[in-house]
């Protein structure tokens, strides 16, 4: 029978050996940490609420009982690790029937899952479903205008001041994480997907403002 103090001491080096190893596994395994990211450009939106949306004014949804709205964000400028996302958009969509994501279909595979991840963090529900659609934002002194592939989009002019001149501005509304939000009023507003979301409207609220956000941003909308 071996001495007790040599049964320890090959005890010891077994447990060592094992540390060390699940620690060199460990090592070699890649990361699951999602990258940080920083985006930053234009906010385009418009809801089923009337001008002004009340829920930009933490009042419930007016002239229904919903808010329903299409959105998209361009990126001027980002960071998603080593992920370039500079020129492109994400759009969405929430309705009665789906929340729908969509994916700029200029990104690479890269920056689609980039895009992807963005989306699935910033989104306070979970994701219905994920896309791919050609997206046209455009954003101008007079108005703005959304086109979501062949799902629909909208059209709106912003609402001028008394000076006839310079849009309304609202600052610090409490549904969309912009500093300041351009009210506008639609000229058409449609959106149609086969998930059995679809609305189509006319002279309802949109909202246009500069966004930076983050992973660690608090609220999104």
């Amino acid at each position: 029978m071996r001495p007790v103090h040599t049964q320890i001491r090959q005890w010891l080096m077994l447990f060592t050996l094992t540390i060390c190893g699940a620690v060199a596994f460990s090592a070699d395994r890649p990361s699951t940490r999602a990258p940080h990211w920083e985006i930053a450009g234009d906010l385009t939106e418009a809801c089923t609420c009337g001008v002004p949306c009340t829920c930009n004014f933490h009042e419930g949804p007016s002239p229904h009982h919903y808010c329903w709205s299409p959105f998209a964000i361009a990126i001027d400028k980002d960071s998603f690790g080593d992920v370039k996302l500079d020129g492109l958009h994400l759009a969405g969509a929430h309705g009665k029937k789906a929340r729908v994501w969509y994916i700029d279909d200029h990104s690479t595979p890269e920056q689609a899952a980039a895009l992807k991840a963005i989306a699935a963090h910033i989104d306070s529900k979970p994701t219905t479903h994920v896309e791919t659609a050609h997206i046209v934002q455009e954003v101008g002194d007079k108005g703005n205008k959304l086109e979501i592939g062949d799902k629909g989009g909208f059209e709106a002019h912003y609402v001028m001041g008394m000076d006839g001149k310079n849009p309304i501005v609202v600052e610090n509304n409490t549904s969309w994480n912009i500093s300041k939000s351009i009210k506008g009023k639609t000229v058409w507003f449609r959106y149609k997907d086969h998930y059995g979301t679809k609305y189509d409207r006319t002279g309802t609220n949109s909202n246009q403002g500069k966004f930076e956000w983050t992973d660690q941003t608090k609220k999104y909308f």
